[in-house]
């Protein structure tokens, strides 16, 4: 029984992580509505922490963690794709001006 405390504990303080994450990326999402690079960050950013949390279930499927693993590398291709869009367009305009 004494390892049960420290189990809730874990639990309680993984929950209020990722709620402060959640939080955080919620106004950050809200205050940059439309931003594409700034949403495809904030996903995957949040596959990154269900990636950790879903590697520590002891009897998780075996296509979990892989599928997790592919949908973060593809956010981060897709935001690294608007950043770049972002960047020439900035360049594009700037040249006109």
């Amino acid at each position: 029984m004494a390892g049960s405390g420290s189990v809730v504990q874990s639990i309680i303080s993984g929950i209020a992580l990722v709620g402060c994450y959640g939080f955080v990326l919620w106004r950050i999402a809200r205050r940059n509505a439309g931003n594409r690079v700034i949403e495809c960050g904030s996903l995957a950013l949040v596959v990154v922490f269900v990636l950790v949390a879903a590697m520590r279930i002891p009897d998780l499927p075996d296509w979990v963690a892989p599928s997790l693993g592919i949908l973060f590398l593809l956010l981060g291709f897709l935001m690294i794709f608007f950043l770049i869009q972002r960047g020439y367009n900035a360049i594009r305009h700037k040249k006109r001006d």
